[in-house]
């Protein structure tokens, strides 16, 4: 496992760690957990999207850079 540095505002470190102390878990763990599903709706949102459009406009979302 890595480590990462991020940095939050004091009102998300604070909801965090009330998550963190409802759920058992602790404040590393309930952040990897938040990265990990945004990654997961990201991917497919992203394979969604891709599939759900033409070629010509695939290539022009992928020609800005979307």
């Amino acid at each position: 496992m890595s480590k990462v540095s991020v940095s939050v505002s004091e009102d998300l470190k604070q909801k965090i760690n009330a998550i963190a102390a409802k759920s058992g878990r602790s404040f590393d763990e309930c952040i990897a957990l938040a990265l990990r599903d945004y990654v997961e709706n990201y991917e497919d949102v992203y394979k969604t999207d891709l599939c759900s459009v033409s070629q010509l406009e695939r290539s022009f979302f992928l020609s800005i850079g979307e």
